[in-house]
């Protein structure tokens, strides 16, 4: 991972990365054939850790906290991993997502929907359409870990964020409307 977060997916290639586990150039091919196959496997990795890291703050949640603390969940777990970040938003890597990636990614989005319908069912946003505060939630969550991870993003605006600020955003959209 070391060698994704320094020059990114473009630089990784097999025989780095085994000069970086210092193992034979020739180890990696015993386990990835090419390196589509090797950022299939961190792709897989990087989403079971971040459904994970989303899903070990949530387990106890309905509803709108539980939305919250995924979203926020999300962001920290890229803020963490960077690098598997990048990988998952790889336009190439996901055009060619493994059959078990794309199912993994596909549960996610259930568990999102289910708890929207909770949360509407609470009183929140209940006048809207749940595929549009889904595709809102995806785009708040996706937005916000890029800001806070990519460096095109994060050096102009992170001299414009107070701590927080990500969050507060999250906030801004996953709160009980006020009566």
């Amino acid at each position: 991972m070391k060698q994704l977060s320094t020059g990114g997916i473009e630089t990784l290639s097999l025989r780095a990365l085994a000069r970086e586990l210092g193992v034979s150039h020739a180890a990696p091919l015993r386990h990835f054939s090419t390196k589509a196959d090797l950022l299939q496997a961190l792709a897989m990795d990087g989403v079971t850790q971040m459904i994970g890291s989303t899903a070990a703050a949530t387990e106890e949640l309905c509803g709108l906290e539980r939305l919250r603390r995924m979203a926020e969940g999300y962001v920290e777990w890229a803020r963490n991993n960077p690098a598997y970040h990048m990988v998952l938003r790889n336009p190439d890597v996901m055009r060619h997502a493994s059959d078990a990636l794309r199912q993994t990614l596909e549960d996610f989005a259930r568990v999102q929907r289910k708890e929207i319908e909770v949360a509407q069912a609470q009183g929140w946003r209940s006048e809207e359409r749940p595929q549009v505060l889904f595709v809102h939630l995806v785009a708040l969550m996706a937005g916000s870990a890029i800001v806070a991870t990519d460096p095109i993003y994060k050096a102009p605006v992170a001299q414009l964020l107070q701590p927080g600020d990500i969050d507060a955003s999250l906030e801004l959209f996953l709160r009980m409307p006020e009566d």
